[in-house]
């Protein structure tokens, strides 16, 4: 492979890129496909790469702006940060690079590209991100499908170069979106690249010993890069339904605010009280509370079904029953996230294809571990907001007895994607 030359001031500098970076991502330098889906084991250089890639694209092609993200912030810092700040060292090139620490943003000095660096958790500042050329997602298994859809639509308009989303992970669970996203299904826009740290030269021995050792879902997952297991699933996968039955039932709606975290809006079919069908509504980040009241106008939402809310936001949900809606504060207590789940568990839940973020955040939905690694009776806070919207819903509605809607059909024309 040719040496890449970085325009720089006062001199001209090279990167012996067969030196630097592995083989078997070398060819990947120049892919332009919309989606670059490196996945597979660890230690096989997907994230060495990746940084490598946007660091050459920003150095060789003036006016890029590329977004690159976490699920959070402190994980930029801990991970694509340090990474992308290694090799601008590594190579020798800290004097041509301008960084800005609180923002964790990196510019390069001779013609003004940009490397953002963002958690998904400060989703305001990346609404305020314009002009986004490319991007890089670290671990997008963190991600849900409606933040890789808000993402890619931020992906638009003339660019220096391709405009590419670069996706680096190993693949945690068989059930996870990203399967179907990227492997069930053959995507044109997409490649995607399998790799293990046998394909990784820069590796050492002692890392590939420790991964040879690995046994069951850990090697399976990280030494042979295959899709695993979930361990410590909250809930089993719900009961695939198809077709959605006519008659759902009594009808009420769950909601779990949000804004950096999304608003998650779910409608509820409750049949003999034990059969559930939730459909999501909304699933999105960067909404208030009036922008919901709209949408849910537009929904068409009947003024007298019960709404259950989160009771944290009193504010919140005294402004929708001002709206004209019936909302109430959702059944909450010492213990009652752990009661809840149980609750659920107990009943019949059906989904349908159509509920795609709710799907994930089932497939995703897992118990803490404490520090020997041993799963505990709580759930980690994370990919369950159409989940905790769905709890309130039906055990505030059941367990209160609540009934106040008689049984109707559902009509499915306003969910068709």
């Amino acid at each position: 492979m040719a040496l890449a030359t970085m325009p720089t001031e006062p001199t001209t500098r090279t990167i012996d890129l067969n030196r630097e970076i592995a083989p078997v991502f070398q060819p990947l330098l120049t892919d332009e496909h919309r989606f670059l889906v490196l996945w597979g084991g660890a230690g096989s250089g997907k994230s060495w790469f990746a940084a490598q890639k946007v660091l050459l694209r920003c150095m060789q092609e003036a006016g890029h702006r590329i977004l690159v993200t976490r699920k959070t912030k402190v994980d930029v810092q801990r991970s694509v940060w340090s990474l992308l700040n290694d090799w601008i060292d590594r190579w020798g090139l800290r004097q041509y690079w301008a960084q800005h620490k609180t923002q964790h943003d990196l510019t390069y000095l001779p013609n003004g590209s940009q490397i953002l660096c963002s958690g998904l958790d400060d989703f305001e500042r990346i609404k305020s991100i314009h002009g986004i050329t490319s991007m890089w997602h670290e671990e997008p298994t963190e991600l849900m499908p409606a933040d890789l859809t808000q993402l890619n639509l931020r992906l638009r308009g003339k660019t220096p170069g391709y405009k590419q989303h670069v996706l680096s992970f190993n693949p945690i669970s068989v059930r996870h979106w990203l399967k179907e996203r990227f492997f069930d299904k053959t995507d044109p826009k997409a490649v995607t690249i399998h790799t293990t740290a046998q394909d990784n030269p820069f590796i050492d021995a002692e890392y590939r010993e420790e991964l040879a050792a690995l046994t069951g879902n850990a090697a399976t997952v990280y030494a042979k890069g295959e899709w695993g297991t979930l361990e410590g699933a909250v809930y089993e996968a719900f009961i695939d339904c198809d077709p959605w039955p006519e008659n759902t039932g009594d009808l009420v709606y769950g909601l779990d605010f949000g804004f950096n975290n999304p608003m998650a809006l779910v409608e509820v079919g409750i049949r003999d009280g034990n059969e559930v069908f939730p459909t999501e509504l909304t699933y999105q980040r960067g909404m208030t509370t009036r922008d919901l009241i709209q949408q849910m106008d537009a929904l068409g939402i009947s003024k007298s079904a019960p709404i259950y809310a989160d009771s944290a936001e009193p504010d919140r949900i005294k402004e929708i029953q001002d709206a004209g809606y019936n909302a109430h504060a959702a059944h909450k207590g010492p213990g009652s996230v752990k009661a809840g789940i149980s609750f659920v568990q107990g009943l019949k839940v059906h989904t349908c294809q159509g509920n795609e973020n709710l799907n994930a955040e089932v497939d995703s939905y897992v118990w803490r571990k404490d520090a020997n690694d041993n799963p505990i009776d709580e759930p980690e806070d994370a990919n369950n907001h159409l989940l905790d919207a769905l709890r309130y819903a039906l055990v505030s509605h059941l367990r209160r007895g609540r009934t106040t809607q008689k049984p109707q059909a559902l009509d499915m024309s306003r969910f068709m994607r």
